[in-house]
C-alpha cells in the first residue's frame, strides 16, 4: 500500500515538474526575444517599455481577481486550464495585425489570462510538497530546464529566420502547457474555517509582510531592465542573438543547480541571510552588466549569479508568502506577491528602463536597476525578521 502511494506521489511530482517545464519553456520563447521582435515591428524603446508596462499593470490587478476566486472556489487547476488556452488564443492573433496600439492591446487582452497561471500553479505545487514531503526546489527545477530549452533552441532559429517568426514558435512551446494543464489534478482543499472580517488585511499590515514585498518590489523593479532590454544590450555591443541566448541559458543552468540543492542551503543560512545576499548580489550584477558588458568573463560570471539572484531569492520568497498567509489564503498570498513584485515592479521598471534608455543611455538602465535592487537590500536588512 506505501509503495502504490510512494509512486503515486512521485507521478504526481512529475506532472507538476512537466508542467513547470512547458511554462518555463514558453516564458523561455518570449522574454529574451520579445523586446528584438517588437523593435521589428516598429516599436521605440520607450513603446517597448510601455507595452511591457502595460501587460504589468494586469499583473498588478489580475492575479489577486484570479486568487479571490480560486480561494473561494478552491478550482484551482480548472482556471489555469482554462486560462492558458485563452491567453494562447489571443496571443497568437499579434501577428494578423499591423499596428502598434493593436499589438499593445492583444498583449494587455492575453496577459489578463496569463498572470491568473504561475500563482495558482505556485498554491498547487506548495500544497503537494506539504502532503507528500517532496522537494518544491527540485520539481521547481524543471521549470528552469524548460527555460534553457527554449531559449538555446530560439536563438540559432531566429538568428538564420529574423523575428517576425517568434509568436508562433512561441505559440508551438505554449501547447506543451496547454497539454500538461490537463494532467495534474486539483489538490485536496484544506477545510474551510470562517474568516474574521478583515483578516487579509490585518496580515498585510504587519511590518515583516509590508518588507516582504517591498523587497520583492525592489527586486522585480531591477529585473524589468534585464526581462526587457538585456539582448537589445547584447545586440547594441556586437553579440549575436545565439550568443545572447547562450548567455540567458547559462545564467538558468546556474539556476537549476542551486534548486538542486536549496533545501540543505536554506537550513544552513537560514531565508532572511539567502535573500539578503540574493538581494545584495543582484545590485552587483546589474553595475557588472553596465560597466563590463564588453568584458566577456565578468558578464559570463554576473549571468552565473542568476543561481543567486533568482533562484535563491524566488524559491525563498514563495516560502515566505506560504508561511505568513494561512491556509485558506494561500492563493491570495502568492498573488498578492505576484501583483506587487512582477506587476507593479514590472510595470515601473519598464516605464523607468525604457525611458532612460532613451533619454539617457542604455547603461544608464541598468545602473539605475542596481539601485533598485540596493534599495531593496537595505530594507530587508533593515526590516525583515531575523
Amino acid at each position: 500500500m506505501s509503495e502504490a502511494l510512494s509512486a503515486a506521489h512521485r507521478a504526481a511530482s512529475n506532472r507538476l515538474a512537466a508542467f513547470y517545464f512547458f511554462y518555463y519553456a514558453t516564458v523561455g520563447a518570449f522574454i529574451p526575444y520579445w523586446g528584438p521582435y517588437l523593435e521589428a515591428r516598429g516599436f521605440s524603446a520607450l513603446q517597448i517599455g510601455a507595452a511591457f508596462a502595460l501587460m504589468g499593470v494586469s499583473r498588478s490587478i489580475m492575479p489577486v481577481a484570479w486568487g479571490v476566486w480560486a480561494d473561494r472556489s478552491g478550482q484551482r487547476m480548472r482556471l489555469i486550464r482554462v486560462s492558458t488556452v485563452v491567453s494562447l488564443l489571443l496571443f497568437l492573433t499579434i501577428p494578423l495585425v499591423g499596428n502598434i496600439a493593436a499589438i499593445a492591446a492583444l498583449m494587455l487582452a492575453y496577459s489578463l489570462f496569463w498572470h491568473a497561471l504561475l500563482p495558482q500553479f505556485e498554491v498547487v505545487a506548495l500544497n503537494h510538497v506539504a502532503t507528500t514531503g517532496a522537494d518544491y526546489s527540485r520539481i521547481r527545477m524543471w521549470g528552469s530546464v524548460g527555460f534553457v530549452f527554449a531559449v538555446l533552441s530560439l536563438g540559432p532559429l531566429l538568428d538564420r529566420w529574423g523575428m517576425l517568426p517568434l509568436p508562433l514558435l512561441v505559440g508551438l512551446v505554449w501547447l506543451g502547457m496547454v497539454g500538461t494543464a490537463w494532467l495534474v489534478a486539483e489538490p485536496t482543499q484544506p477545510p474551510r474555517v470562517r474568516e474574521a472580517r478583515g483578516a487579509l488585511w490585518i496580515i498585510l499590515r504587519k511590518p515583516e509582510v509590508i518588507a516582504l514585498l517591498l523587497v520583492c518590489l525592489a527586486s522585480q523593479l531591477s529585473f524589468a531592465t534585464y526581462y526587457n532590454f538585456f539582448t537589445l544590450f547584447l545586440e547594441r555591443h556586437g553579440y549575436s542573438r545565439g550568443f545572447a541566448g547562450f548567455l540567458w541559458s547559462l545564467g538558468v543552468l546556474a539556476e537549476i543547480a542551486l534548486f538542486w540543492w536549496m533545501r540543505p542551503l536554506i537550513q544552513t543560512l537560514g531565508v532572511r541571510n539567502l535573500m539578503l545576499w540574493a538581494i545584495g548580489s543582484t545590485a552587483v550584477r546589474w553595475a557588472v552588466t553596465a560597466l563590463a558588458v564588453d568584458h566577456l568573463l565578468l558578464l559570463i560570471l554576473a549571468q552565473l549569479s542568476h543561481a543567486l539572484t533568482f533562484g535563491a531569492f524566488h524559491a525563498v520568497s514563495v516560502h515566505y508568502v506560504q508561511r505568513m498567509f494561512p491556509g485558506q489564503m494561500h492563493g491570495r498570498g502568492q498573488a498578492i506577491y505576484s501583483a506587487v513584485s512582477y506587476g507593479v515592479g514590472g510595470s515601473l521598471g519598464s516605464l523607468m528602463g525604457g525611458w532612460l534608455w532613451d533619454a539617457v543611455s542604455p547603461e544608464s538602465t541598468f545602473l539605475t536597476a542596481a539601485l533598485m535592487a540596493l534599495l531593496g537590500f537595505w530594507i530587508g536588512w533593515r526590516r525583515l525578521p531575523k
